[in-house]
């Protein structure tokens, strides 16, 4: 049986004057699955996700969500049809508690949006959606604190907990790890892995920390310069040669989750920034 693909760009293109940012990415998305795109400074994985999400407009190409076109249309109307979008800056309200954040996040998404003067009670069903949502990404304990109090690797699980409360069936995560500690990488993941067991969504990620990607990733995609260069499980991404040369490095040391490591391997290391120009199938 083929596999329900719930996302897919059709060579999607994206022009700023005379420089192209996507020249024609064709991805497709299998539902319930975990894919991330890895590429070089410069290849295009941000300006993709800008696409998806509705904050920019492809210069050429289509856009499909569960087979319907949605090229171009606005980010409010791309969110409420289910992808949600998570950013590499923290985008919090930072002198209201984490339990409010996430609960207007809930609120956002439902049917009382607009409906500022109802008291807090008659929005409980908000505020239980928002705990289950903390709930899930460990955060439950710390619902009364200010945003502001928390650590930055908590500041990064509360967005995820506000993307979880809009009810995305697609998740866009955007370097989720970006500026945290290596002792905070590991919460993030837990997360991520969490969400993932649970069957219910997808979730397309960028992501640097090439352990990581290895690691809990069903399939990669490669860009380089705005293109495709590789698609693949961890296992056929880490075997390709072309893969290896342009952007792991041939001495890389990556092994997959379970695996026995190369001895000195860095868990959690990052990709080297190699420039676009350099990689080449």
């Amino acid at each position: 049986m083929e596999p329900e693909i719930i996302l897919e760009t059709v060579d999607v293109a994206k022009s700023f004057g005379g420089l192209a940012a996507n020249a024609g990415i064709s991805i497709k998305v299998p539902a319930r699955t975990l894919r991330t795109v890895i590429g070089p400074n410069g290849a295009g994985k941000t300006t993709l996700f800008n696409l998806i999400s509705g904050i920019y407009k492809p210069t050429a190409g289509r856009i499909l969500f569960r087979g319907e076109d949605i090229t171009g249309l606005p980010p409010h109307r791309i969110a409420r049809k289910g992808i949600g979008r998570s950013f590499q800056i923290t985008n919090l309200f930072p002198e209201l508690t984490v339990l409010e954040n996430v609960r207007l996040a809930a609120q956002a998404r439902g049917r009382h949006s607009w409906h500022l003067w109802r008291s807090a009670e008659a929005l409980r069903e908000y505020a239980e959606k928002a705990e289950e949502a903390l709930r899930t990404v460990g955060l439950l304990h710390r619902a009364r604190a200010l945003a502001r109090e928390l650590a930055h690797g908590e500041k990064r699980k509360l967005e995820i907990a506000i993307l979880l409360a809009t009810d995305p069936v697609v998740m866009l995560l955007d370097e989720p790890t970006a500026g945290m500690s290596r002792e905070e990488v590991p919460g993030i993941i837990e997360v991520i892995e969490r969400i993932k067991a649970q069957r219910s969504r997808t979730i397309l990620m960028v992501e640097h920390k090439m352990d990581i990607v290895l690691g809990i990733s069903d399939a990669i995609t490669v860009l380089a310069q705005g293109e495709v260069i590789a698609e693949g499980t961890p296992a056929e991404i880490v075997a390709n040669e072309a893969v290896q040369a342009a952007y792991l490095g041939t001495t890389h040391g990556y092994t997959l989750a379970g695996s026995r490591g190369r001895q000195g391997a860095d868990p959690g290391r990052e990709a080297p920034d190699i420039p676009a120009a350099q990689v080449r199938s």
